[in-house]
């Protein structure tokens, strides 16, 4: 199975996530997945973010204080569309695409990619880690083959609910029409490789192009739950009735 493989940051980071199992990165590459629902409220987030920093930035030239651990920003770049923040890889006939929360331009004219998460900040003990870190570096093999050079830094900038009964009872947070939500603000470093994607790339495409799904890694979750899905039919009997009863 050949042909032009298109791939996103987020599904290339796949590869480097320490439970990768390429039986279900061949699926994923290849099927349309079911009951993929995934809630807008953190897209929604993410994008207030966006407008709250780079109306801050319009107004005073800067970020604010608290958002000084990442270097002295001047400006931003609009972030492309996904659609158009992309590069094709002949030799290998691969489309790499994303789309970054973030592109500020430094004082020294130089870019910075960031990424916004609306969550715990668990600094470099997240799970997910791996994969955020592909992620940024896949936005800086893509920028540095458009405009966007050069590219000096990568972070994640994790926007923290606060949550705690104290913030909760503040009255501060409670309005006339309903309440608010505080967040604090965590950056986070990413080391700058963007040398490391060829090779993923590369790989991606070998799985990509074999004719069937590999073995998956023994005790994948996923794989057992696939099979489980995949005994359930032809559903007969039994079988036929527990799927009556949903």
């Amino acid at each position: 199975m050949s042909g032009t493989l298109t791939i996103s940051a987020k599904n290339l980071g796949n590869l480097a996530y320490s439970n990768f199992c390429p039986r279900c990165f061949w699926i994923k590459l290849h099927c349309r997945l079911p009951y993929q629902i995934f809630p807008s409220i953190f897209s929604h987030i993410d994008g207030y973010t966006k407008k709250v920093f780079h109306a801050y930035i319009d107004k005073h030239g800067k970020l604010p204080d608290w958002l000084s651990e990442l270097g002295e920003v001047k400006g931003y770049e609009e972030p492309p569309h996904w659609s158009r923040y992309k590069i094709h890889d002949e030799e290998l006939d691969v489309t790499l695409r994303g789309e970054a929360d973030a592109i500020f331009i430094m004082k020294d004219d130089s870019y910075l990619i960031g990424d916004y998460k609306t969550s715990k900040f668990k600094g470099k003990k997240d799970s997910l880690m791996p994969i955020y870190e592909v992620q940024l570096n896949v936005y800086a093999y893509i920028g540095e083959r458009l405009q966007y050079t050069p590219i000096k830094k990568l972070a994640l900038i994790y926007m923290e609910p606060s949550t705690g009964d104290d913030k909760a009872a503040d009255k501060r947070n409670l309005l006339d029409d309903g309440f608010a939500m505080e967040f604090s603000a965590h950056i986070l470093e990413v080391e700058l490789r963007p040398d490391k994607i060829p090779l993923l790339m590369k790989k991606a495409k070998e799985i990509y192009d074999m004719r069937e799904p590999p073995e998956g890694n023994a005790g994948c979750k996923d794989c057992k739950y696939l099979g489980d899905l995949t005994s359930l039919g032809p559903a007969s009997g039994k079988k036929q009735q527990r799927l009556n009863d949903f």
